[in-house]
C-alpha cells in the first residue's frame, strides 16, 4: 500500500487505530507528545478571549455555535467553557459547543466524561448555524500524507510491503514532481488534502471564523533542497526517533502543516485568509486584557511556556480564515 493509506489505517482505523483508543493517554505527560492543552487550562481560557471577541463584534448573537475538531478528551472543552462562564455569562449561554467525533468508542467516552455540557455530532451536516466558529489545535498534522523519495534522479512514491511478516519500504512509480534540484535520497511529504478536509465545515457555516493552531512551515521552506529528510516523525514516550514501520496503531505519525497550500485551499472554498502568526504573538495578542486581570503565578508559568519560543510559542503558528459577512474581530481590528 501506498504511504499514505498506511498512515490513514495506523492513525485512524476503527479498532487498531492510534486515535480510536479513548482510553489510552496520547496527548498527556502519561503520554506520548505535548500539547498547548496538555501545559494547563489557560490555553482554553485565551481561546475563550478570542472567540468571545469575535462574538461581540458581530452582534453578540443569541444562538452562537463553536465547534472544536479533534476534542481528545475533552480537557479543551472544558477549559474552554470555564473561560466562557468567566469571561461574560451572557457569552458562555449562548453557546452550543460542539465536538466532531465519528469514533464510536471515544464518543460514548466524551458523553460520559463532559455529561450535557456539549453537543456531539458524529458529521457537519448535522449543524446548520447562522454564525460560529470552527477551531482545531493540532489537527492537521494528522492528516494522512503521501511520502516521496529521490533516486537514480527520479522521484518514487514510498509505500509500505510485507515480506516475510516484517513491514518494510516500498518504491512505488509516481507523477510527483518538484522543482528546482534535489539529490538523490531526499525523502518530503506531499501535501494533505486540507480543502476535503475543509470543505464540510465550511458548507455548515453561513457565516464563520476559522482557527487552526499547529506546527508547520511554509511552501518554500517545506521543500528547501537543503530538507533532506522531510517532517515526517513518530511520536512516542516522548520521543520522536521511533520508526514509523514499527508497532503500527501504537505511535503517532504527523507531519508538519504546508500553510501556503492551507491557504490555497482555504481560498479555493471562498475563506477570507489572514496573515499568519506564531503562537507567541498570537497568545499575547489573545492575553492582553486576561494579563491586566492578575493572573496566578501558576497561570503565569503556564501562557510562558505556551509562548516561548523553545517551548510552543516558536514552533507553533495560528491561521485565521472567515466566511460570510462577519467582522473578523481581532483584538483591534
Amino acid at each position: 500500500m501506498t504511504f499514505f493509506s498506511y498512515m490513514e489505517q495506523c492513525l485512524y482505523h476503527p479498532i487498531y487505530g492510534y486515535y480510536s483508543r479513548p482510553t489510552v493517554p496520547t496527548a498527556s505527560k502519561k503520554g506520548d507528545f505535548m500539547t498547548s492543552v496538555s501545559v494547563g487550562p489557560v490555553f482554553g481560557i485565551l481561546l475563550a478571549h478570542r472567540i468571545y471577541h469575535f462574538w461581540k463584534q458581530n452582534g453578540s448573537p443569541r444562538d452562537f455555535t463553536v465547534l472544536e475538531l479533534g476534542g481528545h478528551d475533552g480537557t479543551l472543552a472544558r477549559d474552554f467553557l470555564a473561560g466562557a462562564q468567566t469571561l461574560d455569562p451572557e457569552f458562555a449561554a449562548s453557546l452550543q459547543y460542539c465536538l466532531s467525533e465519528q469514533h464510536p468508542d471515544r464518543l460514548s467516552w466524551i458523553s460520559e466524561n463532559l455529561k450535557d455540557q456539549v453537543q456531539i455530532i458524529r458529521s457537519p451536516s448535522e449543524l446548520n448555524p447562522k454564525i460560529g466558529v470552527v477551531f482545531a489545535n493540532e489537527v492537521l498534522d494528522a492528516l494522512p500524507v503521501s511520502l516521496y523519495h529521490r533516486e537514480d534522479g527520479r522521484w518514487n512514491e514510498v509505500g509500505v510491503q510485507v515480506t516475510n511478516s516484517q513491514l518494510e519500504w516500498d518504491n512505488l512509480d509516481t507523477s510527483f514532481e518538484l522543482e528546482g534540484v534535489y539529490q538523490d535520497g531526499y525523502v518530503t511529504e506531499g501535501q494533505a488534502s486540507y480543502q476535503s478536509f475543509l470543505q464540510p465545515f465550511v458548507e455548515s457555516f453561513q457565516q464563520s471564523l476559522f482557527i487552526f493552531i499547529d506546527y508547520g512551515l511554509d511552501r518554500e521552506s517545506l521543500y528547501h533542497p537543503h530538507r533532506t529528510a522531510g517532517t515526517l516523525r513518530c511520536y512516542k514516550n516522548h520521543r520522536t526517533n521511533h520508526h514509523p514501520l514499527d508497532d503500527p496503531g501504537l505511535c503517532d505519525l504527523t507531519a508538519d502543516v504546508n500553510f501556503t497550500a492551507l491557504t490555497e485551499d482555504a481560498q479555493n472554498l471562498g475563506l477570507q485568509p489572514y496573515p499568519i502568526l506564531n503562537q507567541s504573538r498570537y497568545l499575547t495578542y489573545l492575553g492582553r486584557q486576561w494579563l491586566l486581570e492578575n493572573p496566578t503565578p501558576h497561570e503565569i508559568r503556564q501562557f510562558q511556556t505556551l509562548i516561548h519560543p523553545n517551548h510552543f510559542g516558536g514552533r507553533f503558528y495560528a491561521a485565521e480564515f472567515t466566511s460570510g459577512e462577519v467582522s473578523r474581530g481581532f483584538m483591534d481590528s
